[in-house]
């Protein structure tokens, strides 16, 4: 199975390979989340309007909480179904990857990030919803024919959950609804803090 390799960009849009020229073809890891870098790099002011004010219905705990069980064969079914072990730390620190049945080198991943207010100024182009009452920043780019979107999704002060799916020659609409019910699904493994 062929993926793309992560490899850092200094472009103001911070993302893990995106489509240029620094990305090469290898064999073993999931496709990278779009919008989402290491934790070195300055973010940028976001250009969508800002939110002021961040919702949490719920605040949420994640201690003790392993990042490869966030999302489960029976939550991934919808999309394909998990073909091979989970990858942890992967597209990033913190977060759990896992190559879908569905298609070459489709990936969904979840995990935890930075404060909602940095996943929001990492993610210019991004834009709001809402997840249950929690304040969630949604981005999704074409990367390498696959319609990769990322959600951060508050649920404390200084976490976010984050959530991506990749998915090949698939639209942005598409993308975002189910990862939007990935992310529903995730949160609902997080207990009340």
């Amino acid at each position: 199975m062929t993926i793309v390799r992560r490899c850092v960009f200094l472009l103001p849009m911070l993302l893990l390979c995106a489509a240029t020229g620094c990305a090469e073809q290898v064999s073993g890891e999931p496709i990278p989340a779009a919008g989402f870098r290491d934790n070195t790099a300055q973010p940028t002011q976001p250009r969508s309007t800002a939110i002021t004010q961040v919702r949490i219905a719920t605040p949420r705990s994640i201690e003790g909480i392993d990042m490869c069980g966030l999302l489960t064969p029976a939550d991934l079914a919808e999309v394909g179904g998990p073909v091979g072990p989970p990858h942890a730390d992967n597209p990033i620190a913190g977060a759990c990857a896992h190559l879908l049945a569905s298609g070459p080198e489709n990936t969904a991943a979840a995990g935890f990030y930075e404060p909602f207010n940095v996943a929001l100024s990492r993610q210019p182009r991004g834009v709001p919803g809402d997840i249950e009452g929690h304040s969630a920043w949604l981005y999704c780019e074409l990367v390498s024919n696959h319609q990769t979107c990322t959600a951060a999704t508050a649920i404390r002060a200084d976490r976010t959950l984050l959530t991506m799916l990749s998915m090949q020659g698939a639209s942005a609409a598409d993308t975002s609804d189910q990862l939007f019910r990935l992310t529903a699904a995730a949160l609902h493994k997080l207990p009340p803090a």
